[in-house]
């Protein structure tokens, strides 16, 4: 449930707001809003030596990380020679991408004595250099001595030897400043010092978790920061605005009696943006990784589907995976991390939650028949329910489950509406959901469109109609109320429609297991070879068709709820998480940064 938030304002005399910030901070209940821009220079400094810290963090090879731990004594120091050594590390490769680009054109010239050229043509003995094409390089003046050096790719390079200044029709190279050998030469130095660049940020990585750590004390002293540039004044008066859950009102009304603040605590007005807070029991509480990982947050007038969503979203896994085997590798690999993590993991909600999806996927697997495939099992392993084998059965399934989850959110949004009369809108798409259903069923399933169904339209739009606004308002804007009624009348059969999804990929899903299982029935057990065939087949062919269900389940599960369902709901995903003060005074943090002024 979304928990109800008081709007908090808290006064204090200017000269005790960081004791009261650091006061709030401990207590942890307020979510502030800014009343001012939170700017100052404090928060500048603060945000300039968190960017530079991140960038030593990103410098620093993560494959050190593990190594021991060092202390940092000077953190400015520290920093300043880490950016040092990355700037010093690009201009060296930028050094080198110029020199290699040298040794690209002049590779295939060879290594030649550039100064004995010069001397040469101080002699009156001049020395060029062309690339030809095989018919330019036929017809040069049979009066030049040609040296040819190497060819490749229809051009031949070659040395042109005059006794005197000649001009050509071609164009002659420009001779470079260094020979070959003595830029392979440099460029070997240059990348023995880019390995000892490596080496030292190599040893400074030992001090990347401290590092980690001064940037989450940054994080919390730059929230103290902005909360303190962001408060309003009033003489010698300071003021915070924000919210916190209701329940929590007695302590800080508790801790401004201490502390000789004001404290006035009052419902959100209708244009606040207040935060969302959701609080649910443990069970229901396990689908909140995948509302972490979509990273979606309901608004604080909206509401809390987390119920619904884990109950379909269950099913949906179950559909989308659709094989006892996949489900029962999921359930042991949840079962080894459980283990193996012991009291290691602090939050094992998404175990749970894949203890549950790994379950429900075990149990669909069953009653369709499907173990690692259906065809190799047919003859041994009988479906618990053979209704769902049949396409036409579950065609008809996915158009049951999507018409009841859609006629959730409008019953939902009709008991929300109460007592106004236009909740009967909501119970009018209802009945339009239903009489989509059966439409569906006559279009894809091929049954009979019976004519009770006739009447789910008839009676669903009328209550759509006339109770989707007051009666004082219904002839304003009737006609784009009309247009729109159509359009959504054709969505709501679109969405019904769509949870077909379900029984396709759950039926492409066992396709591939079947078509990898009778590859590897074709390579057979007769010898050592083809058994390692078998083998990599079946894992190659079952991982790949596990890691394509995972996906379906992240592109449909998800989308099923977060779209069709919410969308029904008039959910627009619109919140902002609660995220009570915890900021930290600067005093408070040891070893303050200081970082010169590097860009």
């Amino acid at each position: 449930m979304i928990v109800p938030m008081k709007k908090i304002n808290i006064v204090v005399q200017s000269k005790d707001t960081p004791d009261a910030l650091e006061q709030l901070s401990s207590l942890g209940l307020v979510h502030v809003e800014n009343v001012e821009p939170p700017h100052s220079q404090a928060v500048d400094e603060v945000q300039k030596d968190m960017y530079m810290i991140s960038k030593a963090i990103e410098i620093l090879p993560p494959a050190a990380e593990d190594s021991s731990r060092g202390k940092i004594e000077d953190w400015g120091k520290i920093i300043n020679e880490i950016l040092d050594l990355r700037d010093y590390r690009s201009k060296l490769a930028e050094k080198s991408g110029k020199l290699q680009r040298h040794i690209d054109i002049w590779d295939d010239w060879g290594d030649f004595d550039i100064s004995l050229i010069r001397r040469l043509m101080s002699k009156d003995v001049y020395v060029y250099l062309a690339e030809l094409p095989v018919k330019e390089f036929n017809s040069l003046p049979p009066d030049i001595f040609v040296e040819v050096i190497s060819k490749s790719s229809g051009l031949i390079r070659c040395a042109l030897i005059s006794g005197g200044e000649r001009e050509f029709s071609f164009k002659t190279a420009v001779l470079p400043d260094k020979r070959l050998s003595e830029v392979w030469a440099e460029k070997k130095e240059i990348e023995d010092k880019i390995s000892e660049t490596n080496r030292s940020l190599e040893d400074y990585a030992r001090y990347r978790n401290e590092l980690k750590m001064m940037l989450g004390h940054l994080a919390k002293e730059i929230e103290f920061e902005k909360a303190s540039a962001g408060m309003g004044s009033q003489g010698e008066l300071s003021y915070l605005k924000g919210y916190s859950p209701f329940d929590k009102v007695g302590d800080l009304e508790n801790a401004a009696e201490k502390n000789n603040w004001a404290v006035l605590a009052e419902d959100p007005a209708a244009g606040d943006n207040v935060p969302t807070l959701i609080k649910n029991p443990k069970w229901i509480e396990i689908i909140s990784p995948v509302f972490n990982i979509i990273k979606t947050v309901p608004g604080y007038r909206e509401v809390d589907i987390s119920v619904v969503f884990l109950l379909f979203f269950s099913v949906f896994f179950a559909m989308l995976i659709g094989d006892a085997g996949y489900g029962a590798l999921i359930l042991a690999a949840v079962i080894f991390l459980s283990v193996k993590s012991g009291n290691k993991m602090k939050d094992k909600t998404p175990l749970f939650l894949m203890y549950v999806l790994s379950i429900a996927t075990i149990i669909w697997g069953v009653l369709t028949g499907t173990v690692f495939g259906q065809v190799w099992i047919k003859q041994t392993f009988k479906p618990l329910m053979p209704w769902l084998t049949v396409d036409s059965n579950m065609k008809e399934l996915c158009f049951i489950i999507g018409a009841v989850q859609l006629t959730i959110a409008h019953v939902w949004q009709a008991a929300r509406k109460m007592p106004s009369v236009i909740f009967i809108a909501d119970l009018g798409w209802v009945s339009v959901i239903w009489g989509a259903f059966f439409l569906a069923r006559t279009f894809i399933v091929g049954t009979e469109f019976p004519v009770f169904a006739g009447w789910f339209f008839a009676c669903g739009i009328s209550a759509v109609l006339f109770f989707t606004v007051p009666f004082k308002s219904f002839f304003k804007d009737l006609f784009p109320r009309l247009i729109t009624t159509f359009l959504s009348i054709i969505g709501s059969f679109s969405d019904v429609v769509s949870y077909i999804r379900l029984f396709a990929v759950g039926m492409a899903s066992v396709a591939i297991a079947d078509a990898f299982n009778q590859m590897a029935e074709g390579f057979g057990w007769s010898s050592a070879v083809t058994g390692l065939a078998t083998v990599l087949v079946l894992l190659i062919g079952h991982g790949l068709n596990i890691v394509l269900g995972a996906m379906a389940v992240l592109v449909h599960g998800v989308r099923l709820n977060v779209l069709e369902f919410s969308n029904h709901l008039n959910m627009e995903w619109s919140g902002v998480e609660y995220n009570p003060f915890k900021g930290e005074r600067a005093d408070l943090i040891k070893n303050k940064l200081e970082i010169g002024g590097r860009e």
